[in-house]
């Protein structure tokens, strides 16, 4: 019994351990979905089109810079490859977005904060422009729509510690 559980977490560590090595630059239109989960793995989340098409979302790690969204058409080849966490996508979050609208867009955030005295809700995603940074989605909470963005950059404190500003 515990020789099987220490096999199950041995495979388990092996697994994360390949999804953090993932080369998505190996990873070309036309490839088969097939092909992409035996270089990358799994998707972290499927999203699925109303044409039979699926995006496949592959964040990289609470700590990753990066979030690559893979275009599987309805024949299950692939149609692009997209590194979303890019001020190119991160200006397409605009008010009035749902929360649904831009977990699709920009993947799984990093963080997701709650503010009650402005019955609010912040998602945070991290990543690297030059430095390290943070961009961040307010939303009423209400509603569940975007009510603006803010972009922040990561600072060191004395001491080691970590920051925003």
């Amino acid at each position: 019994m515990i020789a099987a559980l220490h096999r199950a977490a041995a495979l388990f560590a092996l697994g994360l351990l390949a999804a953090g090595c993932a080369n998505f630059s190996a990873i070309s239109p036309g490839d088969s979905a097939p092909t992409v989960e035996a270089r990358v793995g799994p998707p972290g989340t499927v999203w699925k089109n109303a044409d039979g098409s699926e995006a496949w979302e592959y964040p990289m790690g609470p700590t990753g810079v990066q979030t690559f969204m893979i275009d599987i058409g309805p024949d299950r080849a692939v149609r692009a490859v997209r590194q979303v966490l890019t001020e190119e996508y991160f200006a397409k979050v605009v008010a009035g977005m749902s929360r649904e609208d831009v977990r699709r867009l920009l993947g799984r955030p990093k963080e997701v904060w709650y503010f009650p005295a402005r019955d609010e809700e912040v998602w945070t995603w991290r990543y690297l422009e030059v430095n390290y940074r943070f961009f961040n989605v307010l939303f009423d909470r209400a509603s569940g729509t975007v009510r603006t963005t803010l972009r922040l950059d990561e600072v060191f404190l004395p001491g080691g510690g970590r920051g925003k500003r």
